[in-house]
């Protein structure tokens, strides 16, 4: 596993703690939200990261995916994983994997999401 450089923390007194508030809290986490974007290209939802990368998961879920997820390990990661290997092959679980889990939550999110409109959409009327 790769690790990161991180830098030494910064001192923290018992003023920053006390004075915290919800709006600072909100502030920090609306700078902390990931920007990913997606598009729907035919039947293929396209995200991308913010670093650029790619990705495309099919819109199009046979009943033999869900029944494979279903019976996948009871540990979420996994599950994940198994999710995407399913519906987008090692592909898409080599780029999910390499983001940092808000992106990827992010990114999951907004496919299901999309996912679950089209499978509400209303049918063309004959």
């Amino acid at each position: 596993m790769a690790t990161r450089a991180t830098k030494p923390a910064p001192a923290f007194t018992d003023a920053d703690f006390d004075n915290w508030t919800e709006d600072d809290e909100d502030k920090a986490i609306a700078a902390l939200a990931p920007d990913v974007k997606h598009i729907i290209v035919e039947k293929k939802f396209v995200g991308r990261f913010e670093d650029g990368v790619i990705v495309q998961l099919p819109l199009n879920i046979t009943l033999d995916d869900l029944d494979a997820l279903s019976e996948s390990t009871e540990n979420p990661v996994e599950q994940v994983k198994s999710m995407l290997r399913t519906i987008g092959g090692e592909d898409a679980v080599r780029e999910f994997s390499a983001h940092n889990f808000t992106e990827t939550l992010a990114m999951t999110t907004r496919f299901f999401d999309v996912f679950q409109r089209v499978a509400g959409a209303k049918l063309p009327e004959s």
